[in-house]
């Protein structure tokens, strides 16, 4: 008898196995029933009425049945394929990581205990240097022990070996960086997922672009072999994280870097009230953009409006005139991210050349604070 899980923790794989099989089990139950039906006379008269006879009536219902069936078998598939989305699998946190200090206990026999780190290449580094060195990056505790026992056994008769990871404070932190409240590194020291990274983090700011990246380099973690990516790039929608998608909520472990990008600015510049690059959300007019950079300073020409935009066939200029906007004399352009709009001060001469915005002096989130997840 196949074992019931807890209906308390199904994943969304269990649910999409579970919802196949018991269409199944109902398919078989309905199919008796028809036999018992279409085998009884009376029961068949009381279901249809006389108006149709048995055989008739068995074909017209055995054919309603199969179209209903197939269509909920063919909503059971795609939930399925859904719920097996691409992504990165979990990692084994009790395994050996790169940065890890192992320690490697022979019973009855100091001379032959060892402590240390691994190589670059995931060997114990130092650990029976005459003989084949042990693979331990990626491996559970158990089975290097085994290993050890096979290198021992040239020495020492019927060893006893029990390995242990003694330090787990040198692997390499996950990184959130980007659009959120409160940017940090995170040493990571069970299950977590991408939901409860920027739970911690304050939440998404305003300047995000909707979507968040998640890169994971080969080394630093250890992922479960389930077939899922193990290293590479995903991309998540902000909208699915926030709606509850399962595959909108990735594993996240030891190396990864998380961005919550940005979304890219229009820099509104000259004679408004907050000169300052904007995010480029949505669709933004010239005169929207006015008004969200506090609007047209004292000294500010609303007649005057430049914009200047940059293309592969070279930088162009185009004007408005924000009062003939308001009155509906003239169209309110739409600006493309990575505009520069100038308000033109009174008097101002108007400028030969696209105006340069200069860059970060630096990035102020090079050094984060680093957060411990156990």
């Amino acid at each position: 008898m196949r074992k019931q899980p807890n209906p308390a923790r199904l994943s969304t794989y269990d649910i999409a196995l579970e919802v196949p099989l018991s269409l199944f089990s109902l398919m078989r139950q309905l199919q008796l029933g028809i036999q018992r039906i279409c085998g009884s006379r009376h029961s068949f008269e009381q279901f249809f009425g006389k108006k149709e006879g048995p055989r008739k009536g068995c074909r017209r219902l055995s054919r309603d049945l199969f179209a209903v069936l197939s269509l909920a078998l063919f909503v059971a598939a795609m939930f399925s394929f859904d719920a097996s989305a691409q992504t990165f699998a979990p990692d084994r946190f009790d395994a050996v990581h790169s940065g890890d200090i192992v320690e490697v206990d022979v019973e009855g026999s100091l001379d032959h205990d060892w402590r240390g780190g691994l190589t670059p290449e995931g060997f114990l580094n130092g650990f029976n240097e005459f003989g084949d060195p042990i693979k331990a990056q990626c491996r559970m505790p158990a089975d290097i022990a085994a290993d050890a026992v096979k290198a021992l056994s040239s020495t020492l008769r019927d060893p006893k070996v029990n390995v242990f990871i003694v330090d787990r404070s040198n692997r390499m932190p996950a990184i959130l960086d980007g659009a959120v409240r409160s940017p940090h590194r995170y040493q990571i020291k069970r299950t977590v997922r991408l939901r409860e990274l920027i739970a911690r983090s304050g939440g998404i700011t305003d300047a995000s672009g909707g979507t968040i990246s998640v890169f994971r380099p080969e080394g630093p973690s250890c992922p479960v072999p389930d077939g899922k990516d193990a290293s590479g790039r995903i991309e998540v929608k902000v909208t699915d994280l926030v709606s509850g998608k399962t595959d909108a909520n990735p594993f996240i472990s030891p190396g990864d870097l998380v961005v919550v990008e940005k979304a890219l600015p229009i820099y509104a510049i000259g004679g408004v009230r907050s000169p300052r690059p904007i995010a480029s959300k949505g669709q933004i007019t010239v005169s929207r953009l006015i008004v969200m950079a506090g609007g047209v300073a004292k000294d500010g020409d609303e007649r005057r409006v430049a914009i200047y935009r940059r293309s592969k066939d070279g930088p162009t200029r185009l004007e408005a005139d924000l009062k003939k906007i308001a009155a509906g004399a003239a169209k309110d352009p739409e600006l493309q991210p990575l505009d520069i709009v100038e308000v033109v001060t009174k008097g101002g001469e108007e400028r030969k050349y696209v105006p340069e915005i200069a860059a970060g002096t630096g990035d102020k989130h090079a050094v984060l604070p680093l957060v411990i997840i156990e």
